[in-house]
């Protein structure tokens, strides 16, 4: 802030971060992901012949052709010796934000169809995101690399084999082959975020009804059968409007949403207004007066705020 002449507040308050992450010069996003991984197979005191993959998803490949699993295969194996990985595949999966969630439904997959074997699978998020200097952007930049594991009985987290889905091509954010800052549109992106977010969750309330994990009882609503949830997080703020704009959309019709709207007041409608700007204030204005609500807070304070904690100095 000192750096920018801006309020600390713009940081603190307004995305929601504290600290930014930064890679030392030496440091690449295949280093990032070999550190974690190394790190990953040391805590679980794991066999490197008993991984059978170690994916990696990232946007800021080392190279147009190959993949940066195969540069953590090198690394790795100046750690445990050469060949000890031969078995390993690994690949690098590439769509901006998304990559680690296809990644990671690669290797479900793969669990799910029997071939696992008792063996284990890695998938690796690393990432060194840069911005212009002096962009909106700027602040949001930072780098680093979690890596997870993957196995047919898990101590941490097990998955249904329901999962939502939701493509459109947009122009909100890219990184074109020669640069190595991204390109974003920010209030674009942020709607984009929310209208994907939107119909991804549809479709996942879809399959799971249809296959009876979830149903809502009268007077409730869908994320009442949700316990924590995880959002993707370019900025943490960016997680709360996502939860607000989620809750708004499975509480409408419900008893709840009729209280919130007696404090509040209604939604803003886009055919109440003249020009698209002012009901894009409107709107901003009404989520930040429902985020505001006992209601939000408490679902919040029970299913997101704990998952952004270290986002925030990240």
């Amino acid at each position: 802030s000192r750096a920018r002449v801006s309020d600390p507040a713009k940081y603190l308050h307004g995305i929601g971060i504290a600290k930014m992450s930064i890679p030392d010069t030496y440091q690449d996003s295949s280093v990032l992901a070999a550190n974690a991984i190394f790190e990953l197979i040391e805590r679980n005191n794991l066999s490197p012949a008993n991984i059978a993959r170690i994916d990696i998803a990232t946007e800021t490949g080392v190279d147009e052709s190959k993949p940066v699993a195969a540069y953590v295969h090198g690394m790795l194996e100046q750690k445990y010796g050469k060949g000890a990985l031969k078995k390993t595949s690994g690949v690098e999966y590439k769509f901006a934000c998304v990559s680690t969630a296809d990644a990671l439904e690669s290797s479900l997959d793969w669990a799910w169809a029997g071939r696992a074997n008792g063996r284990s699978s890695i998938v690796c998020s690393t990432d060194i995101a840069k911005y212009p200097l002096n962009t909106p952007g700027e602040s949001t930049q930072g780098a680093g690399a979690v890596a997870l594991l993957v196995r047919e009985e898990p101590r941490l987290l097990s998955f249904d084999n329901v999962i939502g889905t939701y493509m459109e091509d947009e122009d909100d954010f890219w990184r074109p082959l020669f640069s190595t800052t991204a390109v974003v549109h920010g209030k674009h992106s942020e709607k984009c975020y929310l209208k994907a977010m939107e119909g991804a969750v549809d479709d996942w309330a879809e399959q799971a009804e249809a296959a009876k994990l979830i149903k809502a009882g009268p007077g409730e609503s869908l994320v009442d059968h949700v316990g924590p949830m995880s959002f993707h997080v370019p900025y943490p703020k960016m997680a709360e409007k996502g939860f607000a704009y989620l809750l708004r959309h499975f509480w409408r019709g419900l008893l709840r949403w009729t209280e919130v709207t007696q404090k509040i007041g209604p939604e803003p409608k886009a055919t109440s207004f003249r020009k698209r700007e002012d009901f894009e204030k409107a709107e901003s204005d009404y989520m930040r007066h429902f985020m505001e609500t006992p209601q939000f807070q408490k679902e919040y304070l029970d299913k997101v705020a704990d998952g952004l904690i270290h986002a925030k100095e990240s």
